[in-house]
């Protein structure tokens, strides 16, 4: 009897201790979305416009406009420069797509332009954050628009290298910047400068 009782009690503490594991993963599983869904209500903007262009949009761009190119030298004359390989491609679409979700960062409500307190290094050129700040408030379906240009434009350019299609590359390359320079007429550099 005494084995049998030692016997039953081997096969009865796993049982247990699997029985409250089971419980607190269940009880982890239960509480895990609440938390997300409680702490994701809006959307975070402690990030500047100024963050976001000088983090997804301005140094993916370059990349995006200087991979194709040409240029001259004396000792080896014209040398063109354009993606090629598989991973050149595979590395653009990168910036593409960082540029695509990029403009969606510009677009979320509540986001200032720049810190407060800052200022720009050519004020005679450039408005000032808090003048961008004003003309957003006042007309904010502009800026959504201008955002929306540069993302559709983007698009094309991510289109044309999953083509591996240099000359709709170039093309929409071009697009990307009109729609870069339509929008920093509007809000970036002065009327009188234009």
């Amino acid at each position: 009897m005494k084995y049998l009782l030692s016997r039953a009690s081997l096969i009865m503490i796993p049982l247990v201790l699997l029985s409250a594991c089971s419980q607190e993963q269940e009880t982890a599983i239960v509480e895990a979305p609440a938390a997300v869904s409680s702490a994701y209500t809006e959307f975070n903007t402690q990030l500047t416009i100024r963050d976001v262009m000088n983090t997804l949009i301005d140094p993916n761009a370059d990349v995006i406009w200087e991979a194709v190119g040409f240029e001259a030298s004396l000792e080896n004359g014209i040398v063109e420069s354009k993606p090629e390989t598989d991973a050149e491609w595979d590395a653009l679409s990168k910036n593409a797509i960082a540029m695509i979700e990029g403009a969606n960062s510009l677009m979320i409500p509540g986001r200032r332009v720049a810190p407060p307190g800052s200022t720009t290094d050519f004020p005679d050129a450039e408005y000032e954050p808090l003048e961008v700040e004003e003309k957003l408030r006042e007309d904010s379906a502009s800026w959504i628009g201008f955002a929306q240009a540069f993302q559709a434009s983007t698009f094309e350019v991510l289109a044309a290298i999953n083509a591996r299609d240099l000359d709709a590359y170039t093309i929409a390359g071009g697009r990307v910047d009109d729609a870069c320079t339509a929008c920093h007429q509007q809000y970036w550099y002065r009327t009188e400068l234009r």
